[in-house]
């Protein structure tokens, strides 16, 4: 099964729906829904910043550029700046897990409101275009609506689908473990040596991966760049509770449910 994006998701639609107020009425539910996911997940880093009393800003959101990027996902996501040492490394956890679990939690409903309003197509009338990657949350929700269906059968998502599914490559890609990622965070929560392997494998696997998907080359590259260190808490020496040992391998679950092989194809 493979998954489409909405039809006529390309630049010259864009202009035309900004210049009438009819299409920027149209393109309201999956502007709704994609900020209501990123800023849910900002906002979980965030609101954990000020229970810990770490100085924060709020959540800033980055729109994309058009070119050369595809004109259908709209941004780049959205971050806030920690300005404030974090204490311990309890609080490094819940500030770190804080974005990507509640991202998720908002994410679900939005991604099965929007399979609701898919359309089935078959790849051999619908041959070329841009194909978008399965996630193993999406192959398993799509499943009942594909039920009986030939194996050429694909979905085209509506806009709020499509919301859902960016949603689960921002949560795929911050729960990465490396660096300064929400997925570095929880690795160096439960130990230093711990964070800088896991660093270092993932690192190495993304340069794989570009070989193979070249979607992720940017990627890739930004892994690299940024780096793969972290900067150092107030107390070091408290070890992570044991509820959030458990909850780090329901973060890494989480993690393989939203990653996307090859999430971008164009044929």
């Amino acid at each position: 099964m493979e998954v489409t994006p909405p039809a006529g998701a390309a630049f010259g639609d864009l202009l035309r729906s900004v210049l009438r107020p009819a299409g920027i009425l149209q393109g309201m539910p999956f502007s709704f829904s994609l900020l209501l996911i990123l800023g849910s997940h900002e906002m979980g880093h965030y609101l954990a910043c000020r229970y810990y009393r770490v100085n924060a800003t709020l959540p800033y959101f980055i729109p994309m550029l058009p070119f050369p990027f595809p004109p259908f996902l709209g941004t780049v996501g959205a971050f806030i700046r920690i300005r404030g040492q974090i204490p311990t490394r309890n609080a490094l956890f819940d500030i770190g897990a804080a974005g990507p679990l509640v991202g998720f939690l908002f994410t679900i409903p939005v991604l099965y409101i929007g399979l609701l309003q898919s359309e089935v197509l078959l790849l051999a009338d619908h041959s070329t275009g841009i194909y978008l990657g399965e996630p193993l949350l999406c192959r398993w929700m799509a499943a009942p609506f594909l039920h009986g269906l030939p194996d050429g059968a694909t979905l085209q998502f509506g806009s709020v689908a499509l919301a859902g599914w960016i949603g689960l490559l921002a949560t795929s890609l911050n729960l990465l473990p490396v660096g300064q990622l929400d997925g570095g965070h929880i690795c160096y929560s439960v130990s230093r040596r711990f964070h800088a392997r896991a660093s270092r494998v993932t690192a190495v696997v993304f340069l794989l991966f570009a070989l193979l998907w070249q979607s992720y080359l940017l990627w890739a590259i930004l892994l690299f760049v940024l780096g793969r260190r972290h900067p150092a808490l107030r107390d070091e020496n408290r070890s992570l509770s044991p509820g959030r040992i458990v909850l780090t391998w329901v973060s890494f679950a989480i993690l393989a449910l939203s990653f996307i092989p090859n999430p971008i194809r164009i044929f």
